[in-house]
């Protein structure tokens, strides 16, 4: 009669359980579909002339000049990528797991596991590229527009008061 119970239990048991992999894997899963270092290798690509600039000052500001700020960069990035990778593939997971529900992240991944979400896996990198250089121009654009608008507010509206005209008048030409 045991072994009939235990049977039975069994049985039920996987009536009851879902047959796909439990959130935490989906999750993983995802994220290691998505957070590769070709993805992340598309995104410090994007940004590499702001994140070179950025290092300069660092160094600069410490009495030190790069000789060839690109190739340091190059290997800085060599040596920082597979950690980077790694942190942020276990911290997306969690953050999956605490946004979307058990058959959220269960679609989520179904659908890298098709045709459709592989294709976009292997687009993801040029998007990012793409979406960074359109986020530039647009942002160049905007900001020289809001200058000059900001500009035209200061001197109508008296926005800024300053004890030297001069510098404001400095600030209105930077604007414009």
């Amino acid at each position: 009669m045991r072994p009939i119970l235990c049977a039975c239990v069994v049985a039920l048991a996987c009536l009851c359980t879902p047959a796909r992999a439990d959130s935490r894997s989906d999750a993983e899963y995802i994220v290691n579909q998505t957070l590769t270092r070709a993805h992340f290798e598309g995104v410090f690509a994007a940004a590499r002339p702001m994140m070179i600039a950025a290092l300069q000052h660092d160094f600069r500001e410490k009495g030190i000049s790069l000789p060839d700020p690109d190739r340091f960069f190059d290997l800085f990035m060599a040596e920082f990528m597979d950690e980077f990778v790694q942190s942020m593939r276990a911290q997306t997971a969690s953050v999956y797991l605490e946004n979307f529900s058990e058959q959220e992240i269960a679609d989520i991944a179904a659908f890298y596991k098709t045709d459709a979400g592989q294709a976009m896996i292997r687009a993801a990198p040029a998007l990012m590229m793409e979406g960074a250089k359109m986020g530039r121009e647009a942002g160049q654009r905007a900001g020289e527009n809001a200058g000059k608008r900001l500009a035209a507010r200061i001197r109508a509206e008296g926005l800024i008061q300053v004890d030297d005209p001069g510098l404001l008048s400095k600030l209105l030409d930077a604007l414009r």
